[in-house]
């Protein structure tokens, strides 16, 4: 009798011991690794962790009542669980390696910087859920061939029936497929319509102006026109600003000025590449004066605007302190009345 209680209790502490251990697993070492494969773009390892997510803890209940159930538990009770654990072990299974399979796509777009594409995400989330739906009807003893005969019996129909919503749906593969364009990508349309991309989903693409509207247009019209990324190849772009001097204005010291300027703009302003060597050509001549182009590069699509804010301020104020003179007015007199350029 004293015998039998302190296997019971040993049984007891050594349950205890082995959930204990399994929840700090799960709460403590999972996380840390989780973190730590993140910071060094592990993305396989990354993707474990965060599968295994409650895992451990599983299937450290499965083996303590397969092990040691019977000495705690009433055996036909435990005998009455059996087909329970054993379609739960094979859902486990089959959530674990949908998980893994969703989180490694999802950590390979993260880490790739590609951003949040809706699309992915909820086809694998589909698939995953069917996965599990077939792993469940294939526990219950359920034949899948009679089901796959009925879907693919009814595949015709439905496709007439879904037409323009599964055209858009294939053309956000291809969207995404082809790599025409990704969020995070800034795009004009051919219909003139521009933003950044932010998410391409099961029939649209969500396109925010900077004015922080959303356009949504069909993934059947994404494909079909033409379409202007100025994040590819390369999110830089060449900003270009036109100035003009005055007839009488020494062209050797304006380029110079205008060059210093844009030096200094390139390397204190937020969104211009230090290393690039701007650039100022004269490309035309008027009774006003001579007209010229300062050439400078930003970072990305949006950085044009304070680069262009800021060499028109300190350009204009660095010629007027150089003594360089400003585009003359023109009068021009027809029939007694004057017009001005």
């Amino acid at each position: 009798m004293i015998t039998n209680e302190i296997e019971r209790t040993e049984t007891i502490i050594l349950a205890v011991v082995l959930l204990a251990g399994s929840l700090i697993l799960d709460w403590l070492v999972r996380p840390y690794i989780k973190r730590w494969a993140d910071a060094r773009n592990a993305i396989v390892i990354e993707a474990i962790a965060i599968a295994l997510g409650g895992q451990f803890t599983f299937w450290t209940l499965v083996l303590l009542i397969n092990l040691v159930g019977d000495q705690v538990i009433a055996p036909p009770l435990i005998e009455s669980w059996q087909p329970i654990l054993s379609i739960a072990s094979t859902l486990a299974l089959a959530i674990f390696i949908v998980r893994l399979i969703t989180n490694l796509v999802d950590s390979y777009l993260r880490h790739r910087q590609i951003g949040n594409i809706s699309l992915i995400n909820n086809l694998l989330r589909v698939l995953g859920a069917l996965a599990i739906g077939g792993t469940l009807l294939v526990s219950y003893g359920v034949p899948l061939g009679p089901v796959l005969t009925v879907i693919a019996g009814s595949s015709l129909g439905l496709t007439l029936a879904l037409r323009e919503p599964l055209a858009n749906f294939f053309a956000g593969v291809q969207i995404i497929v082809s790599n025409r364009v990704r969020p995070g990508d800034y795009i004009r349309l051919a219909s003139g319509e521009e933003g950044f991309v932010t998410d391409i989903r099961w029939s649209d693409t969500y396109i925010q102006q900077l004015a922080n509207n959303i356009i949504i247009i069909p993934n059947a019209q994404m494909i079909t026109q033409i379409v202007t990324n100025f994040s590819r190849p390369e999110p830089e772009l060449a900003v270009l600003v036109d100035f003009a001097v005055g007839p009488d204005a020494d062209l050797e010291h304006t380029e110079r000025v205008a060059l210093e300027v844009a030096r200094e703009i390139l390397t204190t302003t937020t969104g211009g590449v230090a290393t690039f060597e701007p650039l100022i050509r004269f490309n035309g001549v008027d009774p006003s004066g001579t007209r010229f182009t300062v050439v400078l590069r930003g970072q990305t699509f949006t950085d044009q605007f304070l680069l262009r804010h800021e060499l028109i301020k300190r350009l204009r104020a660095r010629l007027r302190d150089e003594g360089i003179t400003p585009p003359t007015q023109v009068v021009r007199l027809y029939d007694g009345l004057a017009q001005h350029s």
